[in-house]
């Protein structure tokens, strides 16, 4: 019997193996997560009990009939149509607004959702041809409205644990069992199953996913990406506390190397 979620080693290496790719990471975005930790008073103990509990939770349990294979599979197959995408990866963050996707359709960019924001898709005139060019969302299972939207579209998922969201992912979890899905977590040890590209938030985790998987900075557009207000389609969240962890995303996507931001 596999033992899901067993730890290897702990291992801030920056470059690691999913399938039969291998994936840079900016070792220093493993090292702001420990930042943030100490920031906010958690428990790096905590990550980690959540992280190795989801992938038990998707590989032992029988509703799920998922294997690592199929974790990795889901990664590596996310990473090959957005490779093979000749245009822009459009980032769709919590502010983001209708003129912003209609002027990425435009450009012909694809889409990776941070978890609710694709409820920005029902403002379209014809949402389906908003959901048709999402390669993924990104979430940590408290998007609402947006991610119920994202599911019955048969959108794949990036599904994230952190300490303090493991009844967020259990009642998230009966709902993806036709899904493909991949998962990561935020500690810096090394879990079969998971990936941990860096960042935070689910936005500018979406963007450390992107990059982590090949895509340029230069061929990534942010949208609704602001660090001075709470989006709409942010999750249940204390408005001040949010604004905090918003300049942390900012500063993440700063270290990837994004201007500009608000």
């Amino acid at each position: 019997m596999v033992r899901a979620g067993r730890v290897l080693e702990r291992s801030r290496q920056p470059n690691f193996m999913i399938g039969d790719r291998h994936l840079t990471i900016d070792e220093r975005l493993i090292q702001i997560q420990d930042e943030i930790r100490s920031e906010f008073g958690w428990s790096l103990d905590k990550d980690l009990y959540v992280a190795k509990w989801l992938v038990n939770e998707l590989v032992s349990s029988a509703s799920q009939s998922r294997s690592l294979v199929d974790l990795n599979q889901t990664w590596d197959s996310i990473r090959q149509e957005l490779l093979s995408h000749s245009g822009s990866v459009a980032i769709v963050g919590a502010a983001v607004e209708i003129e912003e996707i209609e002027d990425a359709m435009k450009q012909g960019c694809r889409f990776v959702v941070a978890d609710g924001s694709g409820e920005i898709f029902s403002d379209l005139e014809d949402p389906k041809e908003g959901w048709d060019s999402v390669i993924g969302v990104v979430s940590d299972g408290d998007g609402g409205t947006g991610l119920s939207l994202s599911i019955k579209n048969n959108i794949p998922m990036i599904i994230h644990a952190h300490g303090d969201n493991q009844e967020s992912l259990r009642h998230l979890i009966p709902r993806v069992s036709d899904l493909p899905i991949s998962i990561t977590h935020q500690t810096p040890f090394s879990i079969d199953g998971m990936v941990n590209p860096g960042g935070f938030t689910d936005g500018d985790r979406a963007v450390c996913i992107v990059v982590s998987m090949g895509i340029s900075v230069s061929n990534i557009v942010l949208l609704g990406t602001r660090s001075d207000v709470v989006g709409r389609f942010s999750g249940t969240t204390e408005p001040k506390r949010k604004l905090l962890k918003l300049r942390w995303m900012k500063r993440i996507l700063e270290e990837l190397g994004f201007s500009g931001i608000i």
